[in-house]
């Protein structure tokens, strides 16, 4: 379901909706844009005084010419002088003022566009923290990353500069088009007939923008998940490992010539219109002075008047370009708003529901009633008709083949996804009806595949109780077996591991994350004890640390070795999704079923293994302790 959304590959919302949808954004910010328009329309106020001064200048200086050349007394040329020295500081002091407002303007429609753009990626980090892990499972890391990060960054220029300047231009476009109107209509009229055939060109350059905007961004979301995945630890080990090196620089250099040109199109896109544009500004001027000239021989007009008719034309030309231009950027990012929306737009498959119970203090009794659970929908069902009971304080080996389902019941355990039948209980209470984060709280896991932030050691297990003092970290990583490791550290605790740990090796990871559950402290405790790549020895330590872990706590365990299957209270075979036989160790046994044969096959090596760990660490127990 999420790939086939992801996959489109063209514009998919109504422009309208979007759009409007768009602007709900600034509702939270309604006061702050009353007061940015007010600033828009006194600073385009006074960006066209200039045009009434400068046609007050010029028909003063023509007053007085004339009144020079008739012989007038030179106190009219004097009047003149005055009058055109006034208006000269009349122009300073409006373009001043328009300074001083543009500076307000410039902060307020900051704090409004970044006002969004918090609200913006907030919402969209907080509603990805609440998706299942089925869509982390089916999405790359790269193109979520993409989405968080360059799309919000794209559309941040329309936010914080696009809109203001459509207010700007629109509001400096009105006021022109009625001063125009009052110095001559007839101009004004054939600019008002001129202007609207501009529209369509206008908003067919916008939506060819706006496509290939989607495109462009969808493949830097592709590169950008390419990159993620080569140029990691792991991915940059495996491109090694097999020499693909020349393999993984052709993808990337496909990719990269596709954004190239993609990016060549979209500003391609309309030149001949803007050149169009260009010569319709270049000319308007000219035409304005041809016809304000014959009007002026004619004495229909001042002089002035045609030199403030010109100014005016220049304008409203200028921010109606602006807006044609402004028009294809909106269109253009639309694409980004709707790769964003539709994150937003997901579905939250495991919500939790209003008045949901929180678990205060868990007892760690576990029931899976008539459980089953698919991965996908219309796909073979990963677990089918469970049913199972974990009593407080038990420990709980789950055995079967690989694929039987037991990752999966662990994930129900934790919530991870919700079942499609059936009901998944601590202490009578269906998950469901309980909060995210008492669930969270009551059940902790070391798993298989164990992940560290690339952060210090002490604040990798800190995030199993992120109040946790400096004494109980401590107390926890001597617990997990760590104190001869954080001996051996450079800076002990504060050392940084690396990127998924990558500075320690598999065991210190293991105990790592046994630190991290020790620390949080969980009723119930989900164990995959996969220790079979670790040495003797320290696959030994890790038993002993998960053993300790384990006492006093409701214990699941994704069996691996014998050692556990012993020491279970009750095993629950599963196959096919299914569970086919439970009970102990012994009982499994006497009925030679699969349990019987997966022991023969899986465990009984186990047994001289086992055997001759025993006799290793009693002889090195024996042997007298070495100096340097």
């Amino acid at each position: 379901m999420f790939r086939r959304q992801f996959e489109q590959t063209g514009p998919t919302g109504s422009k309208k909706r979007i759009f409007a949808r768009t602007l709900g954004l600034f509702r939270p910010f309604t006061g702050s844009v009353a007061l940015l328009v007010v600033l828009i329309a006194a600073t385009a106020a006074l960006d066209l005084l200039p045009a009434l001064i400068v046609k007050g200048m010029v028909d003063a200086a023509t007053a007085g010419t004339e009144a020079s050349g008739t012989g007038v007394s030179g106190a009219a040329s004097g009047g003149a002088l005055t009058r055109i020295n006034l208006l000269f500081l009349a122009l300073v002091a409006s373009v001043l003022t328009s300074g001083v407002l543009g500076v307000a303007l410039g902060y307020v429609n900051q704090a409004i566009g970044q006002g969004v753009m918090y609200r913006l990626r907030g919402d969209l980090h907080a509603h990805l923290q609440r998706l299942s892990v089925r869509f982390f499972t089916q999405t790359r890391t790269g193109e979520i990353l993409a989405r968080v990060s360059t799309d919000v960054n794209g559309v941040q220029g329309a936010v914080t500069g696009t809109f203001t300047e459509f207010l700007q231009n629109a509001i400096t476009l009105a006021v022109a088009l009625g001063l125009m109107l009052t110095l001559e209509w007839r101009l004004a009229a054939i600019a008002l007939v001129i202007l609207p055939l501009w529209v369509y060109p206008t908003m067919r350059v916008g939506q060819i923008q706006r496509r290939l905007m989607r495109l462009w961004h969808e493949e830097n979301a592709k590169m950008s998940a390419h990159l993620e995945e080569t140029l990691s630890v792991s991915g940059v080990m495996l491109v090694k490992a097999f020499g693909r090196q020349t393999h993984e620089s052709d993808r990337f250099e496909a990719s990269n010539a596709t954004l190239r040109d993609l990016s060549v199109r979209r500003m391609m896109a309309g030149r001949w219109f803007n050149l169009a544009t260009g010569l319709f500004g270049a000319l308007a001027p000219g035409a304005v002075y041809w016809f304000g000239g014959r009007a002026v021989v004619g004495q229909e007009l001042t002089i002035g008047s045609v030199v403030a008719f010109a100014v005016l034309t220049q304008r409203v030309f200028q921010p109606f370009a602006g807006i044609a231009r402004i028009n294809t950027t909106l269109l253009s990012s639309l694409a980004l708003f709707e790769r964003i929306f539709e994150y937003l737009d997901l579905p939250i498959e495991v919500e939790e529901r209003s008045g949901a119970q929180t678990l205060t203090t868990p007892r760690g009794h576990v029931r899976f009633e008539d459980v089953s659970f698919a991965y996908a929908s219309g796909a073979r069902n990963a677990i089918a008709d469970i049913n199972l009971e974990v009593r407080p304080g038990q420990m709980a080996a789950l055995v079967g083949p690989s694929g039987a389902g037991k990752t999966t019941a662990t994930y129900l355990l934790q919530r991870f996804y919700d079942p499609q039948a059936g009901r998944v209980l601590i202490d009578g209470h269906d998950l469901r009806d309980v909060t995210l984060e008492s669930v969270a709280r009551t059940v902790g896991a070391v798993m298989q595949d164990t992940y560290l932030f690339h952060a210090s050691l002490a604040d990798n297990i800190r995030y199993g109780r992120l109040d946790a003092p400096t004494a109980d970290v401590e107390a926890a990583a001597r617990a997990a077996g760590l104190r001869s490791m954080i001996e051996r550290l450079p800076e002990g605790l504060e050392t940084v591991v690396g990127e998924r740990g990558y500075r320690l090796s598999g065991g210190e990871k293991q105990r790592v994350a046994i630190a991290r559950a020790i620390l949080k402290d969980p009723p119930i405790l989900v164990l995959d004890e996969a220790t079979a790549s670790l040495d003797s020895r320290l696959e030994r330590e890790i038993r002993e640390a998960t053993a300790r872990l384990a006492v006093g706590r409701t214990t699941i365990v994704i069996a691996h070795r014998l050692s556990t299957v012993l020491a279970a209270d009750v095993i629950f075979v599963l196959d096919g999704g299914r569970i086919v036989e439970q009970g102990r160790h012994a009982e499994l046994l006497a009925r030679d079923g699969l349990y019987a044969s997966l022991y023969r096959e899986q465990f009984e090596a186990d047994i001289l293994e086992t055997v001759a760990d025993e006799v290793a660490a009693a002889l090195e127990d024996r042997q007298p302790s070495r100096t340097s």
